[in-house]
């Protein structure tokens, strides 16, 4: 299954024939519903949205959704091409988001409103527990087979409420066994939330997260969320809700006593490994910006791969106060296998910066990704994450930070180290490649759990074209000239076309669509058959693919042609709109035809199938046409 949904409009769009340059825009909200069933959004703030070009060298395009109108808004401008997407926030409670396939022409302006799937998620605020209670044990349906991210909102931290402390919260999770969660079984390792301080005005979201594999879980079964407090005795309130549907209640240990179900849900979100992503390398204290690594040109991260390929690294890092800020510096992304000195495998690609910048001082996070295939992986083995800067003289040279400093012409970065108790047993940091240290890098690596192959052309769902095989008729088949093909309409841009349902004399079973002129019929000839496929989505893109079969290979007198009008149109074949292939460039046999990505202007796509000779008395001109099929191109990520 795919980890969004998605459901907009594409406000505007040239047509992809346009000789006009013109950039492309990718942008949108990225929403969740208030609870389930629930027709109101809550917009997801401060996700990173990072978006790279297909094939290697490709440099980021970076954003941060908005925290200001239009909140949860993204902006993704860029040049015409196939585009991967990963919508992330590693110190966040929200699993990633992977668009595959974007495939943009210039011109285009793609809208999309984007949702996240939870395995439980809730974000009412109107009420909240009115008596302090030492531990909560919120209750879901496990969707995946682990749990990576858990977030949580309350009205009080137990502590000094809207003061200056706070304390530690720690989170757990119980699969449902005998008597009340209290006695379930914990299944894998705590996570700490640090420095939990809310209350009054400071009303924000808490989380932490685990690798991939560390809370395994069955999808389908039911599991408890334990939050309690670090410090023994400790108590906090949550924001929650009435448990209406009685799908997930809550279980409360009060502070003065007392236990039991409340028919409460609680403000809470539960992520895990139920989109065909996978995240071997996760950021768990989602605390930030804490203690540096160190200033250098090259850094690298050993980690133990568990998919088949890469999809995305997001690594945090500040830039030198006498450069620009994080947001104009890049570095290249590679990955080595077997460790920091191991093989290159797969194609290097440029992570962009997004963060913060005072004018000196800049920090936030480099952000690459990767579409399906590009950077195949062993679940297993060992491999490396190597970052390092591509600033050079001409893009440090000659700049001035807001102190009046001027830069000193030194490429590199300062990666921040995992803030503890989050350390990864299974790798270390490099600096350089070479020199081994004894922490790791604050990061987060995505990987698609599937291997994928040619991904660019994969398609999904059924084929769009009505009687694509060219079997369905009205009147009789052996009434070649006159027997006509449901759903297609003919065309004639010469009235000497002739058309024709037919079957090869070795193959009766086998029919198909035919244009025919030249000696065959002593007139010269244009024309073929059109249909108009409707109900589709600007959103999405298509691929149109099938055979044609000529008399003649194409040259100056004679012409086979396939053809799309993104526009629908299906009354002009002469149209501007119509974008033409000539084909084929072997004659006698049937020859595939594919297109490339087609995105529809409206909510309909023609096809036009055509053939043309300007002679009369040469060797018979015959065109067939056979197999034609329109499918969407799939946009999700690899699945078993």
């Amino acid at each position: 299954m795919t980890s969004f949904i998605i459901n907009s409009v594409l406000l505007c769009q040239l047509v992809v024939w346009s000789s006009t340059p013109a950039h492309v825009v990718l942008k949108g909200r990225l929403l969740a519903a208030r609870y389930a069933g629930s027709s109101e959004e809550v917009p997801m703030t401060a996700v990173y949205c990072l978006a790279n070009s297909a094939g290697p060298g490709s440099q980021a395009v970076g954003f941060r959704t908005w925290e200001t109108h239009p909140v949860g808004w993204y902006y993704l401008p860029g040049g015409a091409g196939n585009y991967n997407i990963v919508f992330s926030n590693p110190a966040g409670f929200m699993r990633p988001i992977v668009l595959t396939n974007q495939f943009v022409n210039p011109g285009d302006i793609v809208d999309r409103k984007i949702s996240p799937v939870f395995d439980y998620g809730d974000f009412y605020e109107g009420a909240w527990d009115t008596k302090a209670a030492t531990d909560y044990y919120q209750t879901f349906t496990a969707k995946g087979t682990s749990i990576t991210q858990v977030g949580f909102k309350l009205a009080t931290d137990g502590v000094d409420g809207a003061g200056p402390k706070g304390q530690n919260i720690l989170i757990s999770i119980h699969e449902k066994g005998n008597g009340a969660p209290d006695k379930w079984k914990q299944i894998g390792p705590a996570a700490v939330v640090l420095d939990v301080d809310c209350g009054g005005p400071k009303n924000y979201w808490w989380s932490a997260g685990w690798d991939s594999g560390q809370v395994p879980t069955e999808p389908g079964e039911t599991y408890a969320v334990h939050l309690k407090a670090e410090s023994l005795g400790g108590s906090f309130q949550v924001f929650w809700r009435p448990d209406k549907d009685h799908q997930s209640d809550c279980y409360r240990i009060g502070k003065e006593g007392g236990a039991g179900w409340q028919g409460r849900k609680m403000c809470m979100v539960v992520g895990s490994d139920c989109d065909g992503l996978l995240i071997p390398y996760n950021k768990r204290v989602h605390k930030k910006f804490v203690e540096f690594a160190g200033f250098d040109k090259s850094w690298s991260q050993t980690y133990v791969a568990q998919g088949r390929g890469l999809a995305s690294v997001i690594l945090y890092a500040a830039t030198s106060g006498v450069q620009p800020s994080l947001m104009r510096q890049r570095v290249k992304v590679r990955v080595r296998q077997g460790g920091a000195a191991g093989k290159l495998v797969g194609v290097e690609k440029i992570a962009i910066g997004n963060g913060n910048y005072t004018g000196d001082a800049s920090w936030g996070v480099f952000g690459v990704s990767f579409a399906p295939g590009e950077v195949p992986l062993e679940p297993g083995r060992l491999y490396a994450i190597e970052f390092e800067s591509i600033e050079n003289y001409k893009t440090l040279h000659g700049f001035v930070n807001i102190k009046g400093i001027v830069s000193d012409d030194k490429p590199g970065f300062n990666p921040y180290r995992k803030v503890p108790p989050d350390t990864y047993e299974r790798g270390t940091a490099y600096r350089k490649g070479t020199q081994r240290q004894d922490f790791d890098l604050d990061m987060q690596i995505i990987e698609y759990q599937y291997a994928a192959e040619k991904w660019e052309e994969t398609i999904v769902g059924s084929n769009l074209v009505k009687n694509g095989n060219m079997e369905l008729t009205e009147g009789c088949v052996k009434d070649a000239n006159n027997a006509r093909l449901l759903y297609w309409k003919r065309f004639s841009v010469d009235a000497g076309t002739s058309h024709q349902y037919i079957s090869d004399d070795g193959d009766k079973d086998n029919y198909f669509a035919r244009v025919l002129g030249g000696s065959k019929t002593g007139k010269t000839a244009d024309g073929g058959y059109v249909q108009r496929v409707n109900g589709l989505s600007q959103l999405e893109t298509y691929r149109l693919n099938g055979k044609v079969r000529s008399t003649w290979p194409v040259d100056d007198k004679h012409a086979c042609m396939v053809g799309f009008d993104a526009t629908g149109q299906d009354v002009d074949p002469k149209a501007d709109t119509i974008a033409w292939t000539m084909l084929p460039g072997v004659h006698g046999v049937f020859v595939d035809y594919k297109s490339g990505p087609v995105r529809p202007i409206g909510d309909a796509i023609s096809i036009w199938l055509r053939g043309r000779t300007s002679l009369t008395q040469d060797y018979p001109f015959e065109v067939d046409f056979d197999d034609f099929a329109l499918h969407k191109v799939f946009t999700g990520v690899p699945v078993n």
